[in-house]
């Protein structure tokens, strides 16, 4: 064929090209990445929702445990108030302690006595003691108070209950007839102990009916296991004249956190567990680990950094009740107040499912979490996710055997047509396909022969008919660069015309004009001395002087605004928009961004008279309350958008031909390299959107 030669194909953009592959092979890579892509996406998509169903399962089940676990707990310790405040108030325990406290005496008036006296106090019977009238009472009131207090340790099987004199701090009786029998709170051996605490809250309490709390010792000083104490006053006319404690043991608290030992019963598994932490984020019950596998449960959390001073207090006192530290997430949002569901890693440094919560428990500040690893909870998920594997490598090697088998026998024919198209195509008018079958294939040999007849006899016609076109082109686009340079011309000389009109006001009419108003003001300066009236016209003259300068100044500024010549763009946007803002009404929000932004001259005044042209539009036509004007430059160029939320120009507006204010701010654009769009929604405002390619732009940040 004659004429110019074709040039090259422009490989689309982001398209991943592959010359040396035959459309055999790519047929078959086809069929196997869209095999591949379903069953990845298939198996995603089922794996991911299964793990989010069993999460959710999983924390629910949590949850509910965790509930449970709260509302005993807070009926355990909500039990005790009760039973310290009935005991507390029952008055057989008053009279009986009012008669503990007269015998008492003897532990003061006979301290050699003392060690005797806590000797032979475990005895019950105290007529088989050899010993003194107020020995043998003392030891009678003892017995007198066991009699009382022991359904209240059956019940609630506390470690054991207490007596103090409100005044002095003697232990006056312990139902267990503990190591702190026969002591003082004030100044003994515990007297910096969590007991004393206790009994210092109590006796600072004056009315009924309140009882206080008191958490674990952090230093066990008198028991094998970590207690925590509860106590209230015994009032005696008004005063306290014994304080009640009940010594609480870390068994029931473990009890309850366990459900003694059945951690499977409550949907636990082999690793889910609930426990207690404290506001020093320490745990106040033993860890189910420790109980389980004590040794692994040391070794594992050594991992973790833990001081081997703490790991030896674990192995020595056989409990992780404040001792072992919880400084997890959970706890730490669980102590802030939140009730909450997270993943999270815990004390052991193991990922697992936390639910947390707060405990409304008087005095103690204590969260409650109920967790689950997060391996044995998924497990079943990690089970179906290697089943999906397995099932998807089965199923991508099948679709590799039949892409082979669908891929050759849908490109035998191909290949022969390709051929011919390829002698074709080096100009072998002559060749013609092969048509061996009736399907699409053999259809497209048909079509391609009918086509190649065709080819032959219009290619010289339409060479022709391109030569002409292009030379039609070429004139009709000189005829539009021509129009284009006259109409830039033209509104150069215009824009020239009116800065030299506007410079001819400003220097000669407005110069006069101020030499007018000076004359006025000294005549009126002079006439006011001799005649009021006089002066009072002068006056009027010259306010009459003064709106004239206005009235300049304003022609001036319309004619050739000077802000753009002597600040540049940046500030004749804002004073347009002022101005704009200030002779309409409406609401005008702009942004210049970078602060400063300078272009030549030609495309400051182009891009200044878009402007201008866009706000006498909004003000004629779009019935806008505010406009938004955004200013920017970058490494693409400058933009210039106008957005108002009026009534919106229609597409037909925009391309009416007689619409030539529109077609005079695309030929200013144009004539730059530049590009302007219009868009409006009915009811919404219109969008102009003015942009200058960077070749045009030199910034000032």
């Amino acid at each position: 064929m004659h004429g110019d030669p074709c040039p090259p194909p422009i490989p689309l953009r982001g398209s991943v090209s592959l010359p040396s592959l035959r459309l055999k092979t790519k047929l078959q890579l086809s069929l196997v990445l869209i095999a591949s892509l379903a069953i990845i996406i298939t198996g995603w998509q089922a794996y991911r929702n299964a793990r989010t169903a069993l999460e959710h399962a999983t924390f629910q089940r949590l949850t509910a445990l965790r509930e449970s676990r709260r509302q005993e707990v807070e009926q355990y310790y909500s039990g005790i108030r009760r039973d310290i405040l009935t005991a507390s108030a029952d008055r057989a325990i008053i009279d009986a302690s009012r008669r503990l406290r007269s015998a008492g005496h003897v532990l003061r008036t006979a301290p050699e006595l003392r060690e005797a006296l806590v000797a032979r106090a475990t005895r019950t019977d105290a007529s088989k003691v050899p010993a003194r009238t107020d020995f043998r009472n003392y030891l009678l009131r003892l017995a007198e108070m066991d009699s009382l207090f022991a359904p209240f340790v059956a019940r609630r099987g506390y470690d054991d209950v207490m007596l103090v004199d409100a005044d002095n701090g003697d232990i006056l009786y312990t139902a267990k007839r503990a190591a702190t029998f026969g002591s003082n709170l004030r100044r003994g051996p515990f007297s910096e102990s969590r007991l004393a605490e206790a009994f210092r809250n109590a006796r600072a309490e004056s009315n009924a009916g309140r009882a206080c709390l008191v958490d674990y010792d952090a230093h066990v000083s008198f028991t094998n296991v970590p207690v925590s104490f509860a106590a209230a006053p015994i009032l005696n006319d008004d005063t306290a004249g014994m304080v009640l404690i009940f010594q609480i043991s870390i068994e029931e608290i473990n009890a309850l956190m366990t459900d003694h030992g059945r951690w499977q019963h409550d949907i636990l598994g082999e690793s889910g567990e609930t426990y207690i932490v404290g506001a020093d984020r320490r745990m106040r019950n033993d860890s189910r680990f420790f109980i389980e596998e004590p040794e692994r449960y040391l070794e594992q959390i050594a991992h973790q950094g833990y001081d081997p001073d703490v790991l030896d207090a674990i192995r020595a006192q056989h409990t992780s009740v404040m001792l072992q530290e919880v400084p997890t997430d959970a706890a730490t949002a669980a102590l802030n107040g939140e009730t909450d569901t997270r993943i999270v890693r815990d004390y052991r440094g193991v990922r697992v499912l936390s639910s947390f919560t707060p405990l409304n428990i008087p005095d103690l500040h204590w969260v409650l979490l109920a967790e689950i690893d997060e391996l044995e909870a998924f497990q079943s998920v990690y089970r179906l996710r290697e089943q999906l594997i397995l099932s998807g490598l089965i199923l991508m090697l099948f679709a590799v055997i039949l892409g082979f088998i669908i891929s050759g026998t849908m490109t035998r024919p191909i290949q022969a047509l390709t051929r011919v198209s390829e002698q074709f195509g080096r100009g072998d008018f002559r060749r013609r396909a092969e048509i061996s079958n009736d399907d699409e294939i053999g259809l497209l040999s048909t079509t391609f022969n009918t086509m190649a007849e065709k080819i032959t006899s219009h290619t010289r016609q339409l060479e022709e008919e391109i030569r002409e076109r292009r030379r039609a082109e070429e004139r009709l686009q000189n005829s539009r660069q021509q129009l284009r340079n006259l109409s830039q011309h033209l509104q150069g000389a215009r824009e020239e015309e009116r800065k030299s009109i506007a410079r001819e006001i400003h220097d000669d009419l407005g110069q006069r004009l101020t030499l007018h108003k000076l004359q006025l003001t000294l005549l009126q300066d002079d006439l006011a001395a001799v005649n009021t009236s006089l002066g009072e016209r002068c006056m009027v003259m010259t306010r009459d002087v003064d709106a004239t300068i206005q009235s300049v100044k304003r022609i001036i500024s319309q004619l050739r605004p000077g802000v753009l010549d002597d600040l540049g763009l940046t500030a004749a946007i804002e004073w347009q928009t002022e101005e704009f803002q200030r002779h309409t009404g409406i609401a005008c929000l702009s942004r210049i961004t970078p602060p400063e932004i300078t272009l030549d001259t030609e495309r400051s005044t182009a891009l200044f008279r878009i402007f201008q042209e866009t706000l006498t539009n909004v003000a004629r036509h779009a019935n806008a309350t505010r406009v938004n004007i955004t200013l920017t430059a970058d490494a693409n160029g400058t933009t210039l958008e106008i957005a108002d939320n009026g009534c919106g120009i229609s597409d037909t507006a925009v391309e009416q031909p007689s619409s030539f204010g529109l077609m005079g701010m695309r030929e200013r654009a144009s004539y730059f390299g530049g590009s302007i769009r219009f868009s409006g929604i009915p009811g919404e405002g219109t969008r102009v959107t003015v942009h200058f390619p960077q070749t045009a732009v030199d910034m000032i940040s």
